[in-house]
């Protein structure tokens, strides 16, 4: 009984595409969902009622209830006397009665008619407001339905033409070499997967699994399964049939022994190695044409004059080799060299003894099994890199790819030689180490580099060395305060003065002068007759002078003055204060800390490139090869995104109720970050009326405080 598999959802169809160039290392991740655009018209807005209908039914309502408590009361009462009058009047006066209940009438009257047209008033101010209260609702409702058909529509559009973009896009090889650090034999598979498949689509590919787990299996199995040329060759269980080193000359043979043999051990003394290769390459001259590592092995135990029962090498040729080749001195004091080379070459005597059934593959792969944890695994590793070596140095033509999966044990030299020639030819090596130490930590850096997991501290801690550190500014400190200050001051101040002054004053006022001033005088002047006396003269004054003065004043008068005054003060205050503070500090870190490294997820590599200005690129990689099978994968890479989503414009204009619109405020000006050639503020500053602190508001409310809910009486009637 047999069956075939059942495809399920064309996933075995969909594996092919593994095979379509270009060279991947895996996928990258992009959420569609990041390029919604978002509908661009704002909710419709309910509108609030006019003011003047709710200060309307205010107005009615104090009116109509002053009529009902004043008015109507009092013209009731004075009804009520006049009747009640009239009613004890009409046994005596007639007349008087009946005028008494005329009056009656004529006092409840107006107060009647008063209340009556308040309490109409009140009924349809509240009218007014249940009719535009219901005109809101209505037309709010019918633009929200309008507006939520457009918006489904719109998300619909959406939904179809983000289904249509990629989610996963190819991770492209980056140049010529590449180094991967660290990982488990699950991620190497799928790595090898990954890129192996996408690679074969482009050029033949050449793998050496080192890993002892035989890691490129899967690799090998899908190749197959799409008819591809493989060759796989298992060292060291199927070496009789390998065709490793069948198209080596008799000196490359040579070298790649001698290079196996001191493969780790770089400081061996040279005259060692001049030995050993003398000696192979007389011993090969010697063999000829026709030469195998098992006749080496045995050339060699006939020169330690070992006894050898095999018919690998022909008696002449033993005898030339034993007797001629090399003198009996030189044999004794290169005993310890000739032991060294046979013991190296002796578990490889079978390699390639057997015809191979398969022939040239497009993909071949050399990987050492889980039985080769032995010398002969360590001596075959060194021979497979010399091997490759050799053929990519002495290749003119194009040359596969490369792919080494474990290539921690060899020798920083080998792996130098063999990156440069790979480097000169434009041959992509690409190259796997399960740590970041020794060896390989002194190949990092000789092309492009990627971390899977790493979960050695030691090896992590390379790895974020070489990724390298960044300056940036992280959040180091939060401040926020919330706080209240509610303050209610009530002042009442009345004052009452009265000042009276009263004055009298009268002036009267007399002034009289008077004076009486007489003079009179004789002057004689002369001399003697004769001239007998010298001249004189006589002068005579009398004088007279008399004067007085009154003076009367009286003055009265008459001042009142009246003073009052009055004052009254009334005063409110509350207050709210609040803040909200991030400090950031500039720090020093690594881009990537170790412990990340340490935690990456099994398929999760991070792929590190240099930037052409300068810095690093870093790119999450997805490398797990079922993910070919998802939707919306793409083979290349990603397309460049649609552009940016425009902004969501404001809310529009409110509903508002019939009567006088509302005033137009104009546009809120720019910011003022936004004219000048800056940066705007890293978050959205704080809205300018954040409302009261939480708890409850106590004290008195200011008298224009507005009221809050429905107007006053409106929840019954009356």
């Amino acid at each position: 009984m047999s069956g075939r598999p059942v495809d399920l959802g064309g996933l075995l169809s969909r594996r092919e595409r593994l095979f379509s160039p270009d060279p991947r290392l895996g996928w990258v991740f992009r959420d569609r969902w990041w390029f919604l655009r978002p509908f661009p018209e704002a909710p419709p807005r309910q509108g609030a009622l006019p003011d003047y209908l709710a200060r309307r039914i205010a107005e009615t309502e104090q009116e109509a209830q002053r009529r009902l408590t004043r008015t109507l009361p009092i013209s009731a009462a004075v009804a009520g006397i006049l009747a009640l009058f009239a009613a004890c009047s009409v046994s005596s006066a007639q007349s008087l009665a009946t005028g008494s209940l005329l009056l009656a009438v004529i006092a409840m009257t107006p107060g009647g008619l008063l209340t009556w047209w308040a309490v109409r008033q009140r009924q349809s101010a509240r009218q007014a407001y249940e009719l535009a209260q219901q005109q809101i609702i209505g037309g709010y409702q019918d633009q929200a339905r309008q507006w939520q058909a457009r918006k489904q529509a719109h998300d619909g559009a959406e939904r179809t033409r983000l289904d249509g973009l990629p989610e996963w896009g190819a991770a492209t090889r980056p140049g010529r070499r590449l180094d991967v650090f660290g990982g488990t034999l699950w991620a190497w598979e799928a790595l090898l997967t990954t890129y192996g498949a996408s690679t074969l689509a482009v050029q033949p590919l050449l793998v050496l699994d080192l890993s002892r787990e035989v890691v490129s299996r899967e690799l090998v199995e899908l190749s197959q399964a799409a008819w591809m040329g493989v060759d796989v060759q298992l060292l060291p269980s199927r070496q009789a049939s390998s065709t490793l080193l069948t198209d080596m000359s008799p000196q490359d043979l040579v070298d790649a022994i001698v290079e196996s043999m001191h493969g780790g051990t770089p400081d061996a003394a040279r005259a060692d190695r001049s030995m050993d290769d003398r000696i192979l390459t007389k011993v090969c001259d010697a063999l000829g044409a026709n030469i195998t590592l098992g006749r080496i092995a045995a050339a060699l135990r006939a020169l330690m004059g070992e006894p050898d029962d095999g018919d690998v090498l022909t008696r002449e040729e033993r005898r030339h080799i034993a007797s001629e080749l090399f003198t009996v001195e030189y044999r004794r004091q290169a005993h310890a060299n000739l032991s060294r080379i046979e013991s190296y070459v002796h578990p490889l005597e079978n390699l390639g003894t057997e015809p191979s059934k398969a022939g040239a593959g497009y993909l071949t792969c050399i990987a050492l099994d889980s039985q080769a944890r032995n010398v002969r695994s360590e001596l075959l590793t060194d021979l497979v890199v010399q091997w490759v070596t050799h053929r990519i140095a002495a290749s003119r033509d194009s040359t596969p790819a490369l792919v080494i999966a474990g290539a921690d044990e060899l020798a920083r030299r080998h792996l130098e030689r063999l990156s440069d020639a790979c480097e000169r030819r434009g041959v992509p090596l690409t190259l796997l180490f399960r740590r970041l130490r020794e060896t390989s930590a002194e190949m990092i850096g000789g092309g492009a580099v990627a971390f899977m997991r790493l979960g050695n501290n030691e090896d992590a801690t390379r790895a974020a060395d070489f990724i390298g550190r960044d300056y940036r500014f992280v959040l180091s400190q939060i401040t926020k305060n919330i706080g209240g200050n509610e303050s209610h001051t009530s002042t009442d101040t009345e004052g009452t003065g009265d000042s009276e002054t009263y004055s009298t004053s009268r002036t009267t006022g007399t002034s009289r002068n008077w004076g009486t001033n007489r003079s009179s005088g004789t002057t004689y002047s002369g001399g003697e007759m004769f001239g007998l006396f010298p001249d004189r003269s006589t002068n005579y004054q009398r004088g007279s002078n008399r004067g007085g003065s009154t003076s009367t004043s009286d003055t009265e008068g008459t001042a009142t003055s009246t003073s009052r005054n009055w004052s009254a003060a009334y005063s409110y205050a509350e207050g709210t204060n609040w803040s909200d503070a991030d400090t950031t500090q500039r720090v020093y870190e690594y881009a990537v800390e170790p412990v990340t490294l340490q935690h990456l997820p099994d398929h999760a590599l991070l792929l590190v490139e240099s930037a052409p200005g300068g810095g690093r690129n870093i790119t999450p990689v997805e490398c797990d090869p079922a993910i070919i099978t998802l939707e919306r994968v793409t083979t290349g890479p990603l397309p460049d995104p649609p552009p940016a989503p425009q902004a969501i414009p404001g809310p529009g204009p409110a509903l508002d109720a019939p009567g006088p619109l509302p005033p137009q405020w104009a546009t809120p000006p720019a910011p003022q970050w936004a004219a000048q050639p800056i940066a705007p503020p890293p978050r959205a500053p704080l809205t300018s009326d954040p409302g009261p602190p939480p708890g409850q508001q106590t004290g008195p409310r200011p008298p224009d405080e507005p009221r809050q809910g429905p107007p006053p009486g409106f929840g019954g009637r009356s």
